[in-house]
């Protein structure tokens, strides 16, 4: 199986997401005439719908308003981490595009903003196992922050969750794999990396990195006056 490379596996998330989400279903509850109920749930619906359209902010803002008035279930909370998840990948190519142009305060900004709407998510995330702890896809979310912010153990453990819970996720076993092969441990990546390919994962249905990408979140933060950026010039050369 084709690996993916250390340095691009800060992958697209946003079909993951959003299909993760989709299928878990945010269904309107109904009256005893059929009906379906307007205020809390109506928010829900609409959040759903952002998602659906890629609209994270009025995703966001629409989770937030049902959970404000009480919607505090497993579609609100994993709805707006989700939500929150895809605002932080923004600021987070941001924050990359600037390190790479060595713009050292846009970068840092941006990084900044991408942490916080990171911190977000797994904020909600929790919040979803305080309510389901078998909810698999919460803690897959998990491992995809950690993984951004270079968090390894972390994004062990919390994929080891999701694999324990769902057997049957290819790309829980991926993702724990490709931390193995970035940490060294190629005894680990190797087996997850081939359960993952037994499940039948591909790289072509989720990669949209390219090489650029730096080796973890810190990365970003980087002074330029101290040393090269984030990809070497080898690593360039072989582009």
């Amino acid at each position: 199986m084709k690996r993916t490379s250390t340095r691009a596996f800060f992958l697209s998330f946003a079909a993951i997401c959003v299909v993760a989400f989709l299928t878990f279903g945010c269904k309107p509850s109904e009256n005893p005439d059929g009906s379906a109920e307007s205020g809390q749930t109506g928010a829900v619906d609409e959040g759903a719908a952002a998602l659906e359209s890629k609209d994270w902010a009025r995703a966001y803002d629409k989770f937030s308003d049902a959970i404000a008035k009480g919607e505090s279930d497993v579609d609100a909370f994993y709805g707006r981490a989700t939500a929150a998840l895809e605002i932080a990948r923004g600021h987070y190519s941001l924050a990359q595009a600037a390190a790479t142009n060595q713009d050292v305060k846009t970068g840092e900004t941006e990084a900044g903003k991408a942490d916080e709407y990171f911190q977000k998510a797994l904020s909600d995330c929790d919040k979803v196992l305080e309510l389901d702890a078998k909810f698999a896809d919460a803690h897959f979310l998990k491992g995809v922050v950690a993984q951004y912010q270079g968090r390894w153990e972390d994004g062990i453990e919390a994929f080891s969750q999701c694999v324990s819970l769902d057997p049957q996720r290819a790309d829980a076993y991926h993702h724990r794999g490709e931390i193995y092969e970035h940490i060294g441990d190629s005894m680990n990546s190797s087996v997850d990396f081939n359960k993952a390919s037994e499940l039948g994962y591909s790289d072509g249905t989720e990669s949209s990195a390219d090489g650029s990408a730096p080796s973890d979140f810190s990365d970003l933060n980087y002074d330029p006056d101290e040393g090269q950026a984030p990809e070497s010039e080898a690593e360039a050369a072989n582009e």
